[in-house]
């Protein structure tokens, strides 16, 4: 690595005082997050951005305090480590920081050894926050995935759907003709049931094959929700579960297709209702918040575990048993569709909450 060299007097804008002024202002005008530790692992010097990416108050970073001790730092340790031991710089390293936020952040750094005079004297950080991109990267990645699907599907399913649709037909002349003290009613039955269950299987995959259009229309965020929850009242007493709604007083009208809406609504309603136990309860709010309508479900079921990696959007996804892995991702290509968005995550009393938000003009991009 070369040798590091201060700028002249001049260039810095100054010596002592003014020039170290120079290079804080230099610091504090870069858009990435630059740490600076001596070999003890002690705090030399950070700027404003680093700070912001850390989710931290301005000039928290005091100098002299050590990485290990500080909360939001403690995962950078072995990286500082690493160069230490090693002498070489690293690249393109991802760590996830838990920032005390319902999200946690994701940080893209770099760490390099700081040389003066031909020795290493520390460890310089570079870090950008990628929770953002990374964020916009999962979902291009689910309508990528969304797409193959379409392509996939476009394919075989008509292939399936024309033998599946004689197999119901037939069962269902079977049940006419057998009367139902008939002990072949029960098996003619059981056909067509499960001959019905393919067959609306196949209309969920035809809905990817397909262009994934919305029809907006005036309506009121009561009419989405009010719709949402009739589908679901069903199985919500079924399964002994308890469905709350509320909904914020004098709420504006919206534009949104209400059946679809409706739906993507009800897709997380009924993930609700299975998880939550006989006697639980899953809640739908609604409310406004600046140019939006929050659909706000949650239940009190165990929450959602997942996995490094794991995304509850993806298609074939599921945590349920026997789950297509299709509903969610259904729910992901409506919401997206009228430029809104969707999120999730554990309460800390317990149970899961799915914040859906969508504008209240289509064209009001977030």
């Amino acid at each position: 690595m070369k040798k590091s060299t201060r700028p002249p007097a001049a260039t810095a804008g100054g010596s002592g005082h003014h020039g170290e002024e120079y290079h804080s202002h230099v610091l504090d005008a870069l858009a990435s997050g630059v740490l600076a530790l001596d070999l003890d692992g002690r705090i030399v010097a950070a700027n404003e951005a680093a700070c912001a990416h850390l989710g931290i108050g301005p000039h928290a970073l005091t100098p002299g305090a050590l990485l290990e001790e500080e909360p939001r730092l403690e995962t950078m340790a072995p990286f500082f480590k690493q160069v230490l031991k090693s002498r070489e710089p690293l690249e393109r390293q991802e760590l996830l920081l838990d920032t005390g936020e319902e999200d946690r952040k994701e940080i893209g750094l770099s760490a390099a050894p700081l040389m003066i005079d031909d020795a290493i004297r520390g460890v310089v950080f570079l870090f950008t926050d990628m929770t953002v991109r990374r964020k916009f990267e999962r979902a291009a990645e689910i309508n990528r995935q969304l797409a193959a699907l379409g392509e996939l599907t476009a394919g075989v399913v008509h292939e399936l759907r024309n033998p599946m649709s004689v197999i119901s037909a037939m069962a269902e002349i079977l049940m006419r003709k057998l009367g139902e003290t008939d002990e072949r009613y029960t098996a003619a039955e059981a056909i067509f049931r499960e001959a019905g269950s393919v067959e609306k299987a196949i209309s969920q995959f035809l809905g990817f094959a397909r262009p994934y259009d919305v029809h907006p229309v005036h309506c009121t965020p009561e009419e989405i929700a009010s719709r949402a929850t009739q589908l679901c009242s069903r199985r919500a007493d079924k399964r002994g579960v308890n469905l709350r709604y509320e909904i914020q007083e004098d709420l504006p009208g919206m534009q949104a297709d209400v059946g679809r809406a409706a739906q993507a609504l009800a897709n997380i309603i009924n993930n609700g209702i299975d998880a939550a136990s006989p006697g639980g309860a899953v809640s739908l709010t609604v409310r406004r918040e600046g140019s939006e309508i929050v659909f706000e479900i949650t239940d009190t079921g165990p929450g959602i575990q997942l996995k490094s990696g794991e995304d509850v959007f993806k298609p074939f996804f599921t945590l349920k048993e026997g789950g297509t892995g299709l509903g969610l991702a259904i729910v992901h290509r409506i919401i997206t569709a009228h430029n809104g968005s969707v999120r999730h995550y554990n309460r800390p009393e317990g149970g899961a909450c799915f914040e859906v938000r969508l504008p209240l003009e289509r064209g009001a991009l977030r």
